[in-house]
């Protein structure tokens, strides 16, 4: 049965019936002989599975189809990966209908597949930074698709009928180390030559101007904003506090006023969540981050939106890293002037 494999489906025949694997494998054998050698290994073990009550439909559904089993067409598939790269929200408007679409990377011990987000609520994970490379996702009822430029590669398309579950209790997912498709490319840019609507950039420069945190509501479903205790998906809702935190960024050529929020947030201060919300009741807690902070170097990667009350650009931090020297020295050299 295409997503479970002949280790699988002998797993569950053992589980169920108490079988030793040498019991199993003659059982196995017992029916390729009685039909001649006919069928294979495989085919004998779905019959014996059939004969012992086991629906590998259910099984299937239960546990998912491995990534490399995916193909074109394949409907309400389940599936369990890790994220390994996350790309941008974009808007689009087509036929007079507008709407937003999101993608990510995950990965299993078989391959790695892209997951594409239509539904406003699942989109709400990638925009309110919940999704993080690392995060193991739940995928449920999806529809398998060629990708349109490069049709050798499967997608995952989740609509509003889809279940995106990030962390399910009790998972894990192990991810062999192989090279990660680089998907839309990594721009290296300085700030001068920013432009309203870049994506995946990646910006070098200085900390030098950084305003106080600050934090608002959000639900606990679907991390929308709530006001006065309501949200207005999922109504009456325990609040939980997010953080948000905006500086200015320079870089010799220019500056650009940046706005990080949650993860980043604590990525940019270096401190957990416990030690960081404090500072909503006494934000003079914050005095020592902040003199830590002014002047220091790093490497943001991020996107850059319009300010339409203010007329600026500002810069939307999407991950935050520590510069590494080596990787300085040669990005200089490259763009020295050659003599």
């Amino acid at each position: 049965m295409l997503g479970l494999t002949y280790e699988d489906i002998c797993a569950k025949i053992k589980e169920t019936k108490g079988f030793t694997d040498q019991e199993l494998e003659l059982k196995v054998k017992e029916k390729i002989d009685k039909l001649s050698g006919l069928i294979s290994k495989e085919g004998a073990v779905h019959i014996i599975a059939n004969e012992c009550g086991i629906n590998l439909a259910d099984e299937l559904r239960r546990r998912g189809v491995k990534i490399n089993r995916v193909m074109a067409g394949m409907k309400n598939v389940n599936l369990l990966g890790k994220v390994l790269r996350i790309y941008e929200v974009h808007s689009f408007s087509k036929q007079g209908r507008e709407g937003k679409v999101g993608s990510f990377l995950i990965g299993d011990e078989t391959g790695t597949i892209r997951i594409v987000l239509w539904d406003t609520q699942h989109l709400q994970y990638m925009e309110q930074g919940q999704l993080q490379e690392g995060t193991i996702v739940k995928i449920i009822n999806s529809m398998a698709r060629q990708n349109q430029q490069n049709p050798q590669y499967m997608e995952l398309h989740l609509g509003t009928m889809s279940q995106l579950i990030l962390n399910p209790p009790g998972e894990t997912v192990t991810v062999i180390e192989r090279p990660v498709p680089s998907g839309p490319s990594l721009q290296k840019k300085k700030i001068h030559e920013l432009q309203e609507g870049d994506t995946n950039v990646q910006l070098f420069g200085t900390i030098v101007q950084l305003f106080e945190p600050k934090f608002y509501d959000a639900c606990t479903q679907c991390n929308k904003k709530i006001v006065q205790g309501q949200c207005q998906e999922h109504g009456a809702v325990i609040p939980k506090p997010v953080p948000l935190l905006n500086f200015y960024f320079d870089d010799g050529t220019s500056n650009i006023r940046a706005v990080a929020f949650r993860d980043q947030v604590l990525q940019l201060t270096g401190i957990d969540e416990a030690t960081l919300l404090p500072f909503r009741e006494n934000i003079s807690l914050f005095e020592p981050y902040k003199q830590q902070l002014l002047g220091k170097q790093l490497l943001l990667t991020g996107r850059v939106t319009k300010n339409e009350m203010f007329q600026r650009m500002e810069f939307f931090v999407q991950r935050v890293e520590e510069p590494n020297p080596e990787h300085l020295a040669e990005d200089l050299v490259k763009e020295a002037p050659q003599l």
